[in-house]
């Protein structure tokens, strides 16, 4: 039990320090790496070969460059204003400092790890939750955005100024996405790359539609406006449907969170109350086996009603 208990303390707490020492270590070429970027005029094939090879000369693995800035597009989609160095030292000390304060002052080894998993999966989760509700804003607000770029291409203003409009008129997310974007056309930057680059971003099929009609037009013709209303009454149409299905999938989705967390509550309820009847499971082999195979059962139940209700539409 106490190996089994430490094992699992140890290689968790590994896997989140070399992450963080990750971090710290390149977290100044990338910053030199965005500014060579910035400045330089290599074509996109050329750059990207010399980055890839600097890499391996550095032996630098590029999964683990993918998964940071991975990270940091999720804090900025979450709107959390952290580095991604930040986030992962604040990571380490949820995962770590109550569990050793557990096993210090109550020696309960089973209590410090059930602490350190806790610790470990609440920060990935709340910058999870905080960038879907994130992204569904901004989806929200896409209609009225439509509406005023439709207007203001109407009025003889040119695809920037409307933009532009958008970034000042509308609340947050929005405006903060298309700042950026004006801002990244005032440094140079074409209409084509920075929406591709928001659309990737924001990962938003409604979004990615917008987008796609945009790029065909500017290549082909015609009326952007017109397009953009079509366009608008697609979302709302969506909008509509995504609502029916969430009132037809509510009792699948509270069964599949009643299924995931009653177990764990149970469990919680008698480690409080009467721990002998959960320690003998950490006691022994079979114990241990037990747990596994419950916990792997939970999770696929939980996985398969989730797809049962996930409707794609």
């Amino acid at each position: 039990m106490n190996a089994f208990s430490i094992a699992l303390i140890v290689a968790a707490g590994v896997f989140v320090l070399v992450l963080t020492l990750l971090s710290f270590l390149f977290r100044e070429k990338r910053h030199m790496q965005n500014r060579i970027d910035k400045i330089t005029d290599l074509h996109k094939v050329d750059l990207l070969a010399q980055i890839k090879q600097k890499r391996k000369r550095n032996g630098v693995d590029d999964s683990k460059i993918k998964m940071l800035k991975k990270l940091e597009n999720d804090l900025s989609m979450s709107g959390i204003l952290m580095r991604p160095s930040e986030f992962l030292m604040i990571w380490v000390v949820m995962a770590f400092v109550p569990s050793i304060l557990l096993i210090l002052l109550s020696h309960n080894l089973i209590l410090a790890l059930i602490a350190l998993l806790i610790g470990v999966f609440i920060p990935p989760f709340y910058v999870h939750k905080k960038q879907v509700k994130r992204v569904e804003l901004f989806e929200q607000q896409l209609v009225d955005a439509i509406s005023i770029m439709s207007s203001c291409l109407k009025a003889g203003l040119t695809f920037q100024q409307a933009l532009v409009s958008i970034s000042t008129e509308m609340p947050e997310p929005i405006s903060g996405e298309f700042g950026r974007v004006v801002k990244e056309l005032k440094l140079g930057s074409s209409i084509e790359t920075s929406l591709t680059k928001l659309s990737e971003k924001i990962n938003s099929q409604n979004f990615m539609m917008i987008v796609s009609a945009i790029l065909i037009q500017r290549q082909t013709g015609g009326n952007l406006s017109e397009i953009l209303t079509n366009i608008s009454g697609t979302i709302k149409e969506r909008f509509k449907i995504k609502n029916e299905i969430k009132v037809l999938t509510a009792t699948g989705r509270t069964s599949g969170m009643v299924v995931g967390l009653m177990p764990i509550f149970i469990i919680l309820i008698f480690l409080l109350f009467n721990p002998s009847y959960v320690t003998i499971f950490f006691e022994s082999n079979l114990g241990i086996m037990m747990l596994v195979v419950a916990v792997a059962m939970e999770a696929i139940g939980y996985l398969v009603i989730r797809k049962i209700v996930d409707i794609k539409f």
